[in-house]
């Protein structure tokens, strides 16, 4: 092809990017396929391509800070070895080409099944630094990785970016680029060095405490949701990874209401868990140096180095389903419809929004909500009486407990779920750990959804 032919599928390329041999052709004048793969091939790397025959279809390469290499996509197995599953580039004018070099198991749909994303692949945008510790992560990185310290600022070539460079220990078990995959390597290599032990950790909490807090981090507590750390640790069970919430260390009000909240969620887990037989994440309360510490093991790692694959319904919906602030049922419900989601998943997660809605948990957003591959739902987190959290300026607010009453169809989830919350609020109302005007709290909320529950029958 001549150096104007070349200039000229260039520019097709440009103005319809991701488009077939057919629909090339046509727009360069009646070109057959022969001198369109002669051309093509002239193009190299310049082009990507993806899908099979009759439904490949073509881009430009889009650079990332000056790179055009592709970045290869690793997968973590439960027994911490590496396998590389994909391998990821950049298209012009925006979006993304994913090359499978195993069987995706995540929910595809349209273009998706054969590699090509509007943004990034949906499993990878939650992988990226959110939430009190992802703007921990920007605080102390922006600088280095040239992107704003706030992550709701980046854009997708940030995020690849970020997690290219220092996106070795995301959630789930996929890690991008050759120098991320190093930095794993990295960690295996120090070993059991990072582990504490039952006796260390007196003493490292307070002090992992007293270092996030020293980032500046704006936001936690102050701001609606609790600061954290990660650690990984010795159990009786063996190693794992825990995320620690924890709460300040005076004595006002504010503090004793997040310390309230912490032990109220390690409850609710345990409710979730033993009453009403849903999955939930493992947790404990440790009480040290005047903090109460929240240790929730994580459930996407798994002994030394082992990981396995999450995505919240955050990142499933945006992808699949795009219900703008729809509850957690109504979303379930629609992948249900698609065959994604099994019946007992839609019923579970219809049976934990009821108790969240009973136990006054008005942050039952969609990143609180996960999934394995399968779609299969991940162990509940993040449950817990989130309306009674202190307001941004440490007031305490003084909420009336209204238990939320079912529609017709709801009726029968409503009723398994109310007797749980109401064995929810009794424990609460019980446990030592919790102040007594929170208890005091707990249990009138016991007798009024005694009463809504009576008058429900």
């Amino acid at each position: 092809m001549t150096k104007l032919a070349a200039e000229t599928l260039l520019r097709a390329l440009r103005q319809n990017p991701r488009a077939g041999s057919s629909t090339l052709c046509r727009l360069l004048s009646g070109v057959n396929r022969s001198t369109l793969a002669r051309g093509l091939g002239v193009l190299g790397p310049q082009v990507v391509s993806r899908g099979a025959a009759r439904r490949a279809r073509y881009a430009l390469r889009r650079a990332l800070r000056g790179s055009e290499a592709s970045l290869p996509l690793y997968r973590i197995d439960e027994q911490g070895r590496g396998h590389e599953v994909g391998q990821l580039d950049l298209i012009y004018p925006a979006g993304s080409a994913l090359a499978f070099t195993e069987p995706f198991p995540w929910p595809l749909i349209d273009d998706m099944r054969d590699g090509w994303f509007d943004g990034l692949p949906y499993p990878l945008v939650d992988m990226r630094p959110q939430g009190f510790l992802g703007r921990n992560f920007a605080h102390r990185h922006a600088f280095d990785l040239a992107v704003s310290d706030n992550p709701e600022e980046w854009s997708d070539d940030d995020i690849t970016h970020v997690l290219a460079t220092l996106g070795h220990d995301q959630p789930g078990n996929l890690i991008l680029g050759e120098a991320s995959y190093r930095r794993f390597l990295e960690n295996r290599r120090a070993g059991d060095e990072r582990l504490l032990t039952d006796a260390q950790v007196e003493s490292a909490y307070p002090e992992f405490a007293a270092a996030t807090l020293a980032q500046g981090i704006e936001g936690s507590s102050a701001g609606g949701e609790f600061p954290k750390f990660t650690a990984s640790r010795t159990l009786d069970r063996g190693k794992v990874d825990v995320i620690v919430k924890f709460s300040g260390a005076d004595d006002s009000a504010a503090v004793r209401r997040w310390s309230d909240l912490l032990v109220c969620e390690n409850l609710a887990l345990e409710t979730v868990g033993h009453q009403l037989q849903v999955p939930a994440a493992q947790s404990a309360i440790r009480l040290y140096a005047g903090r109460t510490f929240l240790e929730v093991i994580r459930f996407d790692r798994h002994g030394d180095f082992g990981r396995s694959a999450v995505c919240t319904l955050s990142g499933i919906n945006a992808a699949l389903v795009g219900s703008a602030a729809a509850p957690w049922p109504r979303i379930a419900q629609v992948l249900f419809d698609a065959g994604w989601l099994s019946t007992d998943d839609v019923s579970r997660i219809a049976l934990i929004w009821w108790f969240g809605r009973l136990i006054g948990n008005t942050d039952m957003h969609e990143g609180n909500l996960a999934f394995r591959p399968g779609l299969a739902l991940a162990p509940a987190y993040d449950m817990l009486p989130m309306m009674y959290a202190p307001l941004r300026g440490g007031e305490l607010p003084h909420r009336r407990y209204v238990p939320a009453l079912p529609l017709p169809d709801e009726s029968r989830v409503w009723q398994q779920a109310a007797p749980a919350a109401l064995s929810y609020w009794r424990t609460c109302a019980e446990d030592t750990r919790i102040s007594r005007d929170f208890r005091r709290v707990c249990a009138e909320n016991a007798q009024t959804l005694t009463a809504a529950m009576r008058a429900f029958r």
